[in-house]
C-alpha cells in the first residue's frame, strides 16, 4: 500500500462544494487533498504524447491527490478536469493559456489572435439535483441519465452527438451503439434529450465572446480544452538544465521530491542573483577602466630640487 507522507508533501484541502458537481452525488464523510507536482512528476509528464495524453494525466491525478471515503472510479469527469486544473495552475510559475486565432473578421476582414489565460477560465457547477431520466416522446421510452464518470476519461469525443451519448446510462448500449442511436432519432427527441443535458451539465466553461480591436465586431467561439492540451509542452532537457543550473550556483541538491513549483521560483532566485552580480561586475570593471585611465601627476626630477 502507497502511504502519502504528509511531513514530506504540502496538501491542500479541497472543499467538495467547490468542484462543478458540488459534491452532491458523493458520500457526505469523503476528504479531497491535493498537492503541486514534483521533479519526478515534470519529467513524467514530459513523456506525454497525444495518444498517451489521459492516462498520462490519470496518473498525475492519483499520485497527486488523496481521495477518502470514496474511491477515483466515483470521480465524475468534471470534477476530474477541476482537480487536474488545479494541479496545472499549482504546479508551475508560467501561467500561460489558450490563444484563439480568427482567419478573418466578419466585420473588417482583419486577422484576429488573442489570448486566453487560465485565470479567465471557469467551471459551470450544478446548481440543484440531476435530473437523471429523459423521455424521449417520439421514440416512446425513458432513458436513464448520468454523469460521465471517470472510467469515461479514455473516450474522445469528436462532437456534440458523441458528447451527449457520455451521458446516456443504458447498460444494453456499448457507446457506439448510443452515438447511432442519438444520430438517428427525431429532431424533437434530440432536442429534448440535448435541453436535458444542458440543464445538466457541469464542467469547464469553454465558450468566449472574441471582439475585434479593430471594428469591435463581437465573435462567439468555443475553445477546446482536453487532455492533450491542458499542460503546456515539458522538455526533459530544460528540466534537467533548470535542476543542473541550481546546483552549480547554490548549495542545494535537487531531488525527485522536490515540488517544482519551489524549483522554478529558485531558479529566477538564482537567475536575479547571477544578473545582480554581473551587474556589480560590470560596474567594477568600468570603475577600473576609468581609474587606469586617469592622467598620473609628473614627479619632479631631482636636479629641479636644487
Amino acid at each position: 500500500m502507497f502511504f502519502h507522507d504528509y511531513d514530506r508533501y504540502n496538501y491542500w484541502r479541497i472543499n467538495p462544494y467547490d468542484l462543478p458537481t458540488r459534491g452532491l452525488m458523493y458520500p457526505k464523510n469523503i476528504k479531497i487533498k491535493i498537492r503541486s507536482m514534483t521533479v519526478l512528476e515534470v519529467k513524467f509528464l514530459s513523456t506525454m504524447l497525444p495518444e498517451t495524453a489521459t492516462s498520462v494525466c490519470n496518473e498525475l491525478l492519483e499520485k497527486c491527490t488523496i481521495l477518502e471515503g470514496m474511491e477515483f472510479e466515483d470521480l465524475y469527469l468534471a470534477d476530474r478536469m477541476y482537480l487536474i486544473f488545479w494541479i496545472r495552475l499549482n504546479s508551475f510559475t508560467s501561467k500561460t493559456g489558450y490563444t484563439i486565432r480568427i482567419p478573418e473578421c466578419s466585420g473588417c476582414g482583419q486577422p484576429i489572435e488573442e489570448s486566453i489565460s487560465l485565470e479567465q477560465i471557469k467551471f459551470a457547477h450544478i446548481e440543484k439535483p440531476f435530473i437523471d431520466s429523459v423521455y424521449l416522446q417520439d421514440t416512446g421510452k425513458t432513458f436513464k441519465l448520468s454523469l460521465p464518470k471517470y472510467k469515461d476519461s479514455g473516450i474522445i469525443t469528436n462532437d456534440e452527438i458523441e458528447d451527449i451519448a457520455l451521458y446516456i446510462d443504458e447498460d444494453s448500449m456499448n457507446f457506439e451503439e448510443k452515438v447511432d442511436f442519438i444520430t438517428n432519432i427525431s429532431a424533437y427527441d434530440y432536442v429534448t434529450l440535448k435541453s436535458i443535458i444542458d440543464e445538466n451539465y457541469c464542467g469547464v466553461k469553454n465558450n468566449f465572446v472574441i471582439v475585434c480591436e479593430n471594428c469591435h465586431q463581437a465573435h462567439p467561439v468555443q475553445l477546446t480544452i482536453n487532455d492533450n492540451n491542458l499542460f503546456n509542452s515539458v522538455n526533459l532537457m530544460e528540466v534537467l538544465e533548470t535542476i543542473t543550473r541550481i546546483a552549480k550556483y547554490s548549495n542545494l541538491q535537487i531531488t525527485n521530491d522536490w515540488s517544482w513549483i519551489e524549483v522554478e521560483v529558485e531558479n529566477k532566485i538564482i537567475e536575479m542573483m547571477m544578473q545582480e552580480e554581473s551587474e556589480v561586475n560590470k560596474n567594477e570593471i568600468n570603475r577600473a577602466k576609468a581609474n587606469n585611465s586617469m592622467p598620473t601627476a609628473r614627479l619632479p626630477s631631482p636636479s629641479s630640487l636644487h
